[in-house]
């Protein structure tokens, strides 16, 4: 569609300047002939408000321009300049019938005249169609790159979706069949709770985030299934004060942390430990720390999966304006995530 026409009030815009462009035509042609102001004004603003309807064309042609640029466009603007000086003449000598226009003013040249000035006027809106495609083809493609953009980043989420469930599911079942012999009680226990946390968490799992409040429930529902197997080695305290609870992070996005801590902290540690989580505001940004105990002498080789699975959601979900922050210290494994706050709605 012609974008004169694709909102309202440009059409009479439009008009508006070439109406202002025939009033400066009118002053052009009483400084060359004998004219007076109403005879210029009522030769000139006709004119304009003509070639603002003979300039609707510009824009098709350039569209059409693809390859031979300067010659379609010569063409084009010489037929239309041609079309309007010979309606110029023929208004003028129109003027000179009814009296308004005396006899023998028309300047000398006055055909020519009106070809430059049409032909000028012509290429100048053909020159602003050009630039009007221009910026429309290159808002078009910073378009298509960001939705693509997006699109790749929610492809990539899936994906980091569909390998944290596994991963957790491995550990659980793990878990689980070590007490099958050992104490079939607690392994059914640990079932049930584990149904249970499975059941929430795919009600949560497919949206794109959930608030932190959510997130750490979660968590919570799966210590719950760990403390099952390890009592009272394992000890949890949560903290996540109420200018927190929306802030939106990716979903199970601290399972795997959380694991980790359970796996390679409590587990390896003789006497278990506290596993700590904690969320704070900074500025427009949410700090979580996830903290566990930590023997570096019965430390358990891991393979990093869990970090690096973190670390690749939120650089999906949130680019460069998340950190991933690791801190191995003597006692304590420590682990930050900083995220940018986008309130839930």
């Amino acid at each position: 569609m012609h974008p004169v026409f694709e909102a309202p009030g440009r059409l009479r815009w439009h008009f508006v300047g070439w109406a202002s462009a025939g009033v400066v035509l009118g002053l052009i042609v009483r400084g060359m002939s004998q004219a007076g102001w109403l005879a210029a004004t009522a030769f000139g603003l006709p004119m304009g408000l003509l070639a603002g309807a003979m300039a609707l064309s510009a824009w098709y042609v350039s569209r059409a321009a693809v390859g031979r640029v300067a010659g379609t466009v010569l063409v084009a603007a010489l037929v239309v300049a041609a079309i309007w000086a010979a309606a110029g003449q023929l208004w003028w000598q129109a003027l000179e019938t009814f009296g308004l226009i005396a006899p023998g003013a028309r300047p000398s040249g006055f055909y020519v005249l009106l070809l430059l000035v049409g032909g000028l006027a012509y290429l100048v809106s053909v020159m602003g169609h050009f630039a009007w495609h221009a910026f429309e083809d290159s808002a078009a493609s910073r378009r298509r790159a960001f939705e693509s953009q997006i699109a790749h980043r929610d492809a990539e989420l899936r994906a980091l979706r569909a390998q944290v469930d596994p991963h957790f599911l491995f550990n659980s079942l793990n878990a689980i069949s070590g007490l099958i012999g050992a104490d079939p009680a607690q392994a059914r226990l640990t079932c049930q709770r584990l149904a249970d946390f499975l059941r929430e968490s795919l009600a949560q799992g497919g949206a794109a985030s959930i608030p932190l409040a959510r997130e750490v429930a979660l968590v919570e529902q799966y210590l719950q299934v760990e403390q099952v197997r390890f009592g009272a080695r394992l000890q949890v305290h949560v903290t996540v004060p109420d200018d927190c609870r929306d802030v939106t992070v990716p979903p199970l996005l601290l399972q795997p942390l959380v694991e980790n801590a359970v796996r390679h902290g409590v587990a390896t540690t003789l006497d278990g430990g506290l596993i700590e989580i904690e969320a704070r505001r900074a500025g427009a940004r949410a700090v979580i720390v996830v903290s566990n105990p930590r023997d570096p002498d019965r430390e358990r080789r891991g393979t990093g999966f869990g970090l690096e699975i973190v670390g690749r959601r939120l650089d999906a979900a949130f680019g460069g304006r998340a950190a991933l922050f690791v801190d191995p210290g003597p006692g304590t494994f420590r682990v930050t995530v900083t995220v940018p706050i986008e309130e839930s709605a």
